[in-house]
């Protein structure tokens, strides 16, 4: 804080003498200026000074201004500081109203009311809902539909599995057929087309999808299988474990049984005989060996490409499939007896992706050596890593082939796990609000599409420009738009 280079001359001595060097004649005694100037050791000249100086603060003070409050400034400075405040203060809040409220104060020293803040979001809301619905995806999407809840109330999501666009996002006051039949003819009608569609095996979304009467190709949902065969390796890791520790119990307890000198303490109690210990445990490793193994030549079998880079027939994988459900039913097993035969029930359906490949590529690869075919498709499996370009990299004579494999392959699609993945990233709003607001949705769905990814195979791209809009506008410029036209509705 500055100080006064006459510390003596305090601020109250400097109100006093300026009040009364400010007296017109003849008010003021003759020689006031000099026994003033004498009391306080200043100068007469700082003195008119000072005079001057509380004239004109007095006539700025006493300005005619305009009537009500003084208005806001519009400027801000954002320096080191506000930025590290900022840093600091985001961690502390949430998305809910009386944090968006609480986080005003903290860093901008505005204070809203809550309902201020409501009928902002509920503005925006509506915009980018608008939003949303306005934009017209050129390409056909790859539809992966799926349900998440949040206090009893459904959302029904629609993603494409090529750009991780979100092309439906909303609020649902139930998941039957009618619902999810008029969210697809809102789609369509939005322009929306749908190469296939993935889902989890749901009946509101496969009863939509009849009331709709869309003819579309269903995938069977990948993800789930494996993730539910995830589930019972782990089931089966663990009776393993269980039966070898009880067999080593076991055979810890013959071999004192047997000793001479007994150690101290009371002897370990066994419920069975070593014979039949070691014959459970053999069998528990067996039975999870056994499973592993298969569970790896089925993933394999529905696999489009060998790793020695060939094409699989159709047939074959069929044949591969149907062999390993019988040993997985010779294994005994009351879990893995239900998982063949789920699987078995599934076969159809999973083939289904397959046979769409084999039918697709079977012009594209007519005349093609095989030697080509598995360069061409091990270079589709690593043209990311490699960067290759078509024009560039590939001979000519086969760039017309390339072009047209990779396109039916970049369509091949049986699995909805990126919006099982948007399900999770959409799970700790929802439970923040602990409900589905109106408005939170569509601003969400505005967010997704327009960010740009920061890693992965999508870097650098945002959904919308990986499902072919051109013009789509940044972040910046939607968020922008978006604030403009919320705000119009309701004063500052």
């Amino acid at each position: 804080m500055a100080k006064y280079r006459v510390p003596e001359f305090t601020v109250e001595q400097r109100a006093e003498a300026a009040l009364q060097m400010l007296l017109p004649f003849p008010h003021r005694q003759w020689g006031l200026g000099k026994e003033l100037a004498r009391l306080y050791g200043i100068s007469r000249t700082w003195l008119y000074q000072l005079r001057d100086r509380a004239r004109k603060a007095l006539t700025e003070a006493l300005l005619p201004r305009k009537a009500g409050r003084p208005a806001q400034t519009t400027t801000l400075t954002v320096d080191k500081a506000l930025v590290d405040r900022a840093i600091v203060t985001f961690p502390l809040l949430k998305g809910s109203v009386r944090d968006i409220r609480l986080g005003l104060q903290l860093l901008l020293g505005v204070t809203r009311s809550v309902g201020y803040i409501s009928q902002t979001l509920t503005a925006a809301g509506a915009q980018a809902q608008s939003e949303n619905e306005s934009l017209c995806v050129s390409l056909p999407i790859l539809g992966e539909a799926d349900e998440i809840f949040q206090g009893r109330q459904p959302c029904l999501t629609v993603v494409d599995g090529r750009s991780f666009l979100v092309v439906h996002l909303a609020p649902a006051e139930s998941r039957d057929g009618t619902t999810w039949g008029v969210t697809y003819l809102d789609l369509l009608q939005r322009g929306v087309r749908f190469q296939d569609l993935a889902y989890d095996g749901g009946k509101g979304l496969l009863a939509g999808i009849r009331e709709a009467q869309l003819v579309i190709p269903l995938r069977p949902d990948l993800f789930h299988l494996l993730r539910e065969a995830g589930r019972l390796t782990q089931r089966l890791e663990k009776e393993a474990y269980k039966a070898i520790a009880t067999a080593e119990r076991v055979r810890r307890a013959v071999r004192e049984a047997q000793q001479q000198k007994r150690r101290r303490g009371r002897p370990l109690r066994v419920q069975m005989s070593l014979s039949q210990a070691e014959m459970q445990e053999a069998q528990a490793v067996t039975v999870l060996d056994a499973w592993e193994w298969l569970l790896r030549e089925i993933r394999q079998a529905l696999e489009p490409i060998t790793p020695a880079g060939r094409l699989v027939p159709v047939a074959e994988a069929q044949a591969t499939l149907e062999t390993a459900i019988a040993l997985l039913k010779e294994l005994g097993h009351p879990q893995i007896m239900t998982f063949a035969n789920d699987l078995k029930e599934k076969i159809p359906q999973l083939l289904a992706p397959l046979e769409w490949l084999e039918q697709q590529l079977r012009p594209v690869l007519q005349g093609v050596d095989q030697k080509t075919q598995m360069f061409l498709l091990w270079a589709w499996y690593h043209q990311q890593e490699l960067k290759l370009d078509v024009t560039a990299d590939i001979p000519q004579e086969l760039q017309a082939v390339v072009r047209a494999l990779w396109d039916i392959l970049g369509l091949f699609h049986r699995s909805s796990s990126l919006v099982e993945s948007l399900h999770s990233w959409l799970r700790p709003y929802l439970q923040i609000h602990r409900r589905m607001c109106r408005w939170l949705l569509p601003l969400l769905q505005l967010f997704w599409n327009h960010h740009p990814f920061e890693r992965g195979k999508r870097a650098g791209h945002s959904p919308l420009e990986l499902a072919g809009v051109t013009d789509a506008p940044s972040l910046e410029e939607v968020l922008d738009r978006l604030v403009r036209s919320a705000t119009a509705v309701q004063p500052a």
